[in-house]
This record gives structure tokens, C-alpha cells and sequence, in this order.
């Protein structure tokens, strides 16, 4: 199979990213990608923990150089790196070693390429039984599915993100997105509103932001201007309706959001404000075998299953109701938890939410992030929007919700804290 490039669609002398205020041109970020590699430690496998991100792409490209796959755990904590490596030859990589002033290599003529079949990386997720489960990622895959999403947004300029190159949508949309789209991304994470504007600023315009509902969220409500932005695209929970529009109407760009998981990547893009359905990835396919949806095809290298209940709508449309293990049954009628999470996210004051139904509980309860808003005012505010079958009793006011950097909220983390407001102890 013919060798597929680590970058394209970049001039010879083209940015490749912004690293402390100075743009690295492509053939200096060559340079120092094989020259990282020669003294990485000879492992059959590296865990990438960089949190500059031009640290992670040198990292990352250089293990493809070593032949090194690279494991990427679902956070930094010990014990989920300690369970990531568990029985393998595998070395760590952090922003200090990947960017210590070693020499750099000289610049070769023939340009970085790899087999399409070569297992470029494993992405982690928490794993039904707590313990991180791998999915194993081709280079052939990841390439096309960055084709595959340039081919959607027609990207070009530069990239922002707030989320970590460690997370699949992280992954996608700032390092393998720019690389096969001849972007330039930003290294750092802007979490603050003001910082991503300060970010914007040092990229060539247009930009595209690569964001989560939370960090949209803190922009919007701040009335941060963002200069240039061609774009955003949201992922990593579900994005309101309502926050799209308003983040459209703030910046004048559109707002895009990606429905997908670790074990397929990116399966379908929509417009979030212009209406509810999903289209399908370029080459992509939605199926129904013995009972259960999958997808296939395009850079899904392998069927996956779908943990949501999907309602196809025509050929290359569907409408998402919600994960499976997420739908609930109260006092005869039926809903799902990411539904009751949206009408929560519609009430005024709501800046983050979600409800959760106890195994063997009678009654939804919910964690809401509302300051100035009390749980009865919250109630009565929730009765417009949902049955009152689900209306959440407890209704815990907190400071905020346990969510990852990737702004997840993981089920045991809820419910831990769940454990701790009804123990009496402050998280």
C-alpha cells in the first residue's frame, strides 16, 4: 500500500504552528520531529502526556518516525497511565522532554510518509468496568478521516482549540485536521475568553475554533470577540440549540457540531442552530444488524455499534435521541437523560446541569450549576420544559459539576458527588 504523507496541502515554507508567539515553518518542525525521534527510548509504544500542543505533534510525529504507536489515555492521572501501559514496553513523553534545546536534524528532500495500516495510536475510554479500554487507531483511518471533515468545512487558515490533543475530537480536529489540511494550529490551550481572543489574534486568518458547549458557553456569556473566525466546531457533550445561535450571532460564523466516539471517530456533522438532524461523514454508513445500529465504511476502519438511539431520516440523515443506557422510565412514561439535560440547559441561569437516575431509585435527581437561582425557582422553571414525572427531587445546587478537561462528566464522578452532598461533606 502506498505510504500516506504526515502533512499535506502546506507550501514548502508554510506554518505549521504557533509556539510561544513564533510561527514554525514546516521544514523546522521536520527537522525537529526526526530529530526527536532519534533520541526517543527505543519502546515499542509511547504515552503522550505533552499539554502544549506543539509539543504533542512533535511527540506524536515522532513516534510514527520511531515506529512507535502511541497510547493516549483518557486523562493524566497515575493510575489511568499506570492502567494504559499494563503489559506494555512503553515510555513517557512530556512537554519537557519533547521540547528540550537538543540539536536539530538538517532538513531531509523526501517528506515524512507512513503506512496506511500502520497502528499509529491507541485512544482510551473508561470502559464499562472502570479500567481504560484501547481502540486502536490506523494511520490510514485518521487520514481520512481528516480528509474527510476538510472535505465537510472546506477549512483553511488556522486552527484554535481549548480541548487536549489526547481526546479523540482533540485529536481529529487540531492535530490530524491541519496536518492533511495544510493548517496552522495554535500550541496552547485558551481556556479564559480573553485569552482565546489573544490566541486568534497571533494566527493567520480565517480561523477555526475547536471547542466544547462549556468553554462556547464562557465566551458567549463574556460577549467575547474572537477576530476572524471562519468557524467553530463543538464537541465532546451535547451542544443547546439555543448557545449555537447565540455564539452565530456573536462571532457571524457558523456553528458546527461533531456527533462521534473513541472506537469510530467523527460519524456525522450538523449545523447545530440550523435544525436537529446529523448528516453522515463522507463515505460513512449508518446499518441495522440483528437489532443493532452500526456504522461503517469511509475512515471507520471496522463496524462499530452505536450506544444511541438513532431515528434514521433518508439516506444520509438521522435524528440522535440519546444513549441507550441514558433512556429512563418514570412512572409509566419514557424519556432520556441527555433530553432532560437539554430542557435543564434552556431554563434561565442554567450554566450547566445534569440529571441522574440511581439503580433502584424511584425518582430522577439532578446537579445544577445556577448561581442566584434557587432549587423550588429551578423546579417551576423545569415545569414548562418537561413532564413533571421527571422534575428532579433531590435538586443539588453546586459550583460546578465534576466534568474532565475534555468536558465530560463521567457517571461515577456524578454519582461520587451525589454521595458526598448527601453525606453532608463539601466536594
Amino acid at each position: 500500500m502506498s505510504a500516506l504523507p504526515l502533512l499535506a496541502g502546506y507550501r514548502p515554507e508554510a506554518s505549521i504552528a504557533c509556539h510561544r508567539g513564533a510561527m514554525v515553518a514546516r521544514p523546522a518542525f521536520e527537522a525537529a520531529v526526526r530529530a526527536l525521534a532519534a533520541r526517543l527510548p527505543r519502546r515499542q509504544y509511547v504515552v503522550n502526556l505533552c499539554e502544549d500542543r506543539y509539543a504533542f505533534m512533535l511527540g506524536f510525529a515522532a513516534g510514527l518516525v520511531a515506529g512507535q504507536t502511541t497510547l493516549l489515555p483518557p486523562s493524566r492521572a497515575p493510575q489511568a497511565v499506570r492502567d494504559c501501559c499494563e503489559g506494555r514496553d512503553a515510555h513517557t513523553l512530556t512537554d519537557e522532554e519533547v521540547l528540550w534545546p537538543g540539536s536539530a536534524s538538517a532538513p531531509a528532500e523526501r517528506s515524512l510518509a507512513f503506512a496506511p495500516d500502520r497502528i499509529a495510536a491507541i485512544v482510551f475510554t473508561s470502559g464499562s468496568t472502570g479500567r481504560p479500554a484501547g481502540h486502536a487507531k490506523t494511520w490510514g483511518s485518521l487520514v481520512a478521516g481528516a480528509r474527510a471533515l476538510g472535505t465537510l468545512l472546506h477549512p483553511a487558515g488556522s486552527v484554535l482549540g481549548t480541548i487536549p490533543p489526547q481526546h479523540m475530537f482533540g485529536l481529529e480536529t487540531t492535530v490530524m485536521l491541519p496536518w492533511q489540511n495544510g493548517l496552522a494550529a495554535h500550541s496552547a490551550r485558551p481556556l479564559l475568553p480573553e485569552n482565546l481572543a489573544g490566541a486568534a489574534a497571533a494566527m493567520p486568518a480565517p480561523r477555526w475554533l475547536m471547542t466544547s458547549p462549556l468553554h462556547l458557553r464562557a465566551c458567549v456569556e463574556a460577549r467575547q470577540p474572537v477576530p476572524g473566525l471562519a468557524g467553530v466546531v463543538s464537541s465532546t457533550m451535547p451542544l443547546n440549540s439555543r448557545l449555537a445561535r447565540d455564539a452565530e450571532r456573536l462571532w457571524s460564523a457558523p456553528v458546527f457540531e461533531i456527533y462521534g466516539s473513541s472506537e469510530a471517530g467523527m460519524i456525522a456533522l450538523r449545523r447545530t442552530a440550523a435544525g436537529a438532524a446529523w448528516e453522515l461523514c463522507p463515505g460513512v454508513q449508518l446499518s441495522a444488524r440483528g437489532g443493532e445500529l452500526r456504522v461503517h465504511g469511509g475512515h471507520i476502519a471496522a463496524p462499530q455499534p452505536v450506544a444511541d438511539e438513532l431515528r434514521p431520516r433518508g439516506g444520509r440523515h438521522f435524528i440522535l435521541h440519546g444513549r441507550k443506557a441514558g433512556l429512563v422510565k418514570v412512572a409509566g412514561k419514557r424519556t432520556s437523560l441527555e433530553a432532560l439535560d437539554a430542557a435543564l440547559a434552556r431554563v434561565e441561569g442554567v450554566r450547566d446541569g445534569a440529571f441522574y437516575l440511581r439503580e433502584g431509585a424511584a425518582r430522577l435527581g439532578a446537579l445544577v450549576v445556577a448561581p442566584g437561582r434557587s432549587a423550588r425557582a429551578l423546579r417551576a422553571a423545569l415545569r414548562q420544559h418537561i413532564d413533571p414525572a421527571f422534575l428532579p427531587r433531590p435538586l443539588h445546587l453546586v459550583a460546578a459539576l465534576p466534568r474532565n478537561e475534555s468536558g465530560k462528566l463521567t457517571r461515577q464522578a456524578l454519582l461520587d458527588l451525589v454521595a458526598a452532598l448527601e453525606a453532608g461533606v463539601t466536594p
